[in-house]
């Protein structure tokens, strides 16, 4: 079994700047995955020094990190298949996101850019928004947490932060 963490839409500059629940999530992951919009160079260089990082560039990233990470990428844990984008064209169409899964030949998709969780099938593939940690959209400040055991999957929402619109929210993770 392998535990995938999946963030996206940090919008920081230096890893210092991220929530310690998502640090203590990422330190015990096999992969860690960003859905791009890392925003500050530092950031992504700290998490690609420290991390066994798949990633992608958003719209708001560095010019630099444009130039080094790629817009989508895809890999393989156990026997899935997995792509991550940042959004592009399927910002209010994630039905949209299931063909381009199709494309690119993936069991599931990771995706950022709505900063907000969601988990949704389309016959059989599965595409996964990790919410945003820090600039969360009608929803909580999270990450995905995926654990990939063969072909099976299983993906929990995880809170970040303990505060959620003024709500002590500790209890409920």
């Amino acid at each position: 079994m392998r535990k995938i963490i999946v963030t996206g839409d940090t919008h920081v500059e230096s890893f210092k700047d991220l929530p310690p629940k998502l640090v203590t999530l990422m330190n015990e992951a096999d992969i860690v995955v960003h859905t791009g919009d890392f925003t500050g160079y530092e950031l992504y260089r700290a998490m690609h020094k420290k991390y066994n990082l798949r990633a992608v560039s958003g719209n708001l990233d560095d010019e630099r990190i444009k130039t080094e990470v790629p817009a989508e990428v895809t890999f393989e844990v156990e026997d899935l298949r997995f792509g991550v984008v940042h959004a592009g064209n399927y910002l209010n169409e994630f039905h949209d996101l299931g063909y381009r899964a199709k494309e690119l030949g993936v069991d599931v998709l990771f995706f950022g850019h709505v900063h907000r969780f969601v988990v949704e099938r389309f016959g059989d593939v599965v595409v996964i928004s990790p919410g945003s940690p820090t600039i969360p959209r009608l929803s909580a400040a999270s990450c995905a947490e995926v654990f990939v055991n063969g072909r099976k999957l299983d993906v929990k929402f995880k809170l970040v932060q303990d505060v959620v619109c003024g709500v002590d929210v500790k209890s409920y993770d």
